[in-house]
């Protein structure tokens, strides 16, 4: 099945997305899409958009890091994708983003071997081909739910940056400075660590004929049992 054409874009565009470090600082988010919010000038967020941007961000990377452990697993060796559950477990049952940076260096290491000259393509492929019908349906999942992270982490990154003027000028908002930046940062870090990985995205899973999630805000991640 064909990736549809919006979904192709969205994933294409992470490549001209600008890199973010932690040491960078968050100006960077900026380049990185529409804002969800407007252009940030507005500092009348309400503490009902502040909560459903922390929500967004939370279980978006939450998906991202579950799925790109399982994609790299399945790369290094596919018959030890259980071998993640304990991860993915915790990750899944982290509270707050302080519990959530825990696993970013993890992430890290698996966009390092997702981002592997041929990982996205002829690697992925023959992991997926060669793969008992569970491992298929695993990694099939994952790539499908990866893809829909790519997608949130444009919009989510996107408006970091105003997300985070608004809460600096809201007195009510700004004791939980600390989630939206530990957020916007881990934002960041996806940015700049799936761009080569977006891009591929499309083509990969046309040709595993994977479909797509819909494109839809109130779509969820498949749950993935290994």
């Amino acid at each position: 099945m064909k990736i549809r054409k919006p979904m192709a874009l969205l994933l294409a565009a992470t490549v001209l997305s600008v890199p973010v470090s932690a040491s960078a600082g968050l100006g960077g988010l900026a380049g990185m899409g529409k804002k969800m919010l407007g252009d940030g000038s507005d500092s009348g967020v309400s503490s009902a958009d502040a909560g459903s941007f922390l929500d967004g961000a939370m279980s978006s990377t939450k998906n991202v890091m579950i799925s790109a452990a399982l994609l790299a697993q399945a790369l290094k060796d596919r018959d030890g994708l259980a071998s993640q559950s304990e991860e993915i477990a915790a990750i899944k049952n982290a509270q707050n983003f302080g519990e959530l940076n825990a696993h970013k260096g993890k992430m890290q290491e698996n966009f390092a071997v997702l981002n592997e000259q041929g990982a996205m393509s002829d690697k992925m492929t023959a992991a997926y081909q060669t793969g008992n019908a569970k491992q298929k349906a695993v990694i099939g999942t994952a790539l499908a739910n990866l893809a829909l992270g790519v997608m949130r982490n444009v919009k989510l990154a996107g408006a970091a940056p105003g997300m985070l003027q608004s809460v600096g000028t809201n007195p009510q908002l700004m004791t939980r400075m600390g989630e939206f930046k530990n957020a916007a940062s881990l934002l960041g870090m996806q940015g700049k660590g799936l761009g080569t990985i977006g891009a591929a995205l499309p083509k990969l899973m046309t040709g595993l004929k994977i479909k797509p999630l819909p494109e839809a805000e109130t779509t969820k991640p498949v749950e993935v049992s290994v």
